[in-house]
């Protein structure tokens, strides 16, 4: 058997080394997408970065401008209590406002979002969809269709005079507002009215979360 040469005692180690930090760049490229997801919104934030102007062009729903704080909603859960959006993982979200019971276009927009958050496929687990009212109880009847049509769903309690200075904001945009889109930040951004197909939507949904990665 031929002795391995200088070359090959040489180039040996160098090899192991660039396979190693492949193996490196591999492992912190899911870090690397997170921090860069993280400091893409942290500038949005200070306002170095106009997201929504980027969007711009591309959207399908009605931009709200500015975007408005969900926290400007103060929210309780179907008990009563606080319940804080922003708490544990970030994600977006849909809010579908509504009373104790939901007439035949609401509960079309209950239909259309569930339907639209199923096709999302993978990006589902970045989604969730709330039910607002400043009526509790919820109609018996209702609730049981809540209950039996509408996994995944949350029901939550806000100020009626909060919902409804939400809803004239958006009327500034033209058409009735049926739901909007919040970010993972937490700000009201967009809304949706009776005219949008599921798939106008879907396409917005896709874009933003190609933006931040989650995709």
């Amino acid at each position: 058997m031929r002795e391995p040469s200088d070359r090959d005692r040489i180039a040996r180690p160098a090899s192991v080394a660039r396979q190693r930090w492949v193996v490196v760049g591999i492992m912190m490229l899911p870090v690397a997408v997170i921090l860069l997801s993280s400091l893409l919104w942290w500038m949005v934030q200070r306002g170095q970065i106009d997201l929504l102007g980027m969007l711009g062009t591309h959207n399908q729903g009605t931009l709200l401008a500015p975007a408005k704080s969900i926290e400007e909603l103060p929210l309780l859960d179907a008990k009563g209590e606080a319940f804080d959006y922003l708490a544990g993982e970030r994600k977006w979200g849909l809010l579908i406002p509504g009373g104790a019971d939901c007439d035949e276009q609401c509960r079309q927009t209950l239909w259309l979002t569930r339907q639209l958050h199923t096709a999302l496929g993978r990006r589902a687990l970045y989604l969730r969809r709330y039910y607002l009212t400043s009526e509790l109880p919820l109609a018996a009847e209702f609730a049981k269709y809540l209950a039996g049509e509408q996994p995944g769903l949350t029901v939550l309690q806000v100020d009626a005079s909060a919902l409804a200075k939400l809803a004239e904001t958006a009327a500034t945009g033209g058409g009735e507002p049926a739901y909007y889109l919040v970010d993972k930040q937490g700000y009201i951004m967009m809304y949706y009215t009776a005219k949008h197909s599921g798939e106008q939507v879907i396409d917005d949904i896709k874009f933003l979360m190609k933006q931040t990665g989650d995709d």
